[in-house]
């Protein structure tokens, strides 16, 4: 699974729009939508602000490896 795929799916999973994950991080939704789409591309500080944005930590956002992320969040 692709980094930005695991972001998207993870904001879908909170039923959160890329317009309210943007708002929350201060950028616009045509910019998160990039970084949904590309974001092995972002920056390390934009991860972490997503991470927090979608109250998860950074390990598990970027634990691409795992296809069970959903469950294990809900689990927490």
């Amino acid at each position: 699974m692709q980094l930005g795929e695991r972001i998207r799916k993870i904001r879908e999973s909170q039923n959160l729009t890329q317009a309210e994950v943007a708002d929350r991080i201060d950028i616009t939704p045509s910019a998160y939508g990039q970084i949904e789409r590309k974001a092995a591309n972002s920056s390390y500080l934009t991860l972490q602000k997503i991470a927090l944005a979608l109250n998860v930590s950074i390990s598990f956002l970027l634990d691409i490896e795992n296809p069970n992320y959903i469950e294990e969040k809900n689990k927490l």
